[in-house]
């Protein structure tokens, strides 16, 4: 008997939920059709929002960027030098070469 008395009190409290819920589906109802869209539109944004936040980081922080670009410069210097260091060695090198050779030429021609 208990248990009909409790239930019997919960039968209005579900009937008002259920009016509640209905009630809200009834006002939601119209924008449910637009949801698809709204979803395929904000999945079509997404990386244009990405694009806009690297963009962001990089113009927020140029600092980072230019020291980048000052190392990579200060690398290419050096590695520049370097190649210029050993161009003049293989110059000089080249250069004794062909005295050599020409002294060796001037000796076989003389000997004969």
């Amino acid at each position: 008997m208990d248990q009909l008395k409790a239930k019997a009190k919960e039968i209005p409290e579900t009937n008002n939920k259920v009016a509640e819920v209905f009630d809200l589906v009834r006002k939601v109802e119209p924008v449910l059709s637009t949801l698809p869209e709204v979803v395929e539109r904000m999945t079509a944004l997404k990386s244009l929002h990405e694009q806009a936040s690297q963009f962001a980081s990089n113009f927020n922080n140029p600092g980072s960027t230019q020291n980048n670009v000052t190392k990579n410069l200060a690398t290419q210097g050096a590695l520049l030098k370097k190649v210029e260091d050993n161009i003049s060695e293989n110059l000089k090198q080249i250069l004794e070469n062909c005295s050599n050779v020409n002294e060796r030429v001037n000796k076989l021609l003389s000997a004969k």
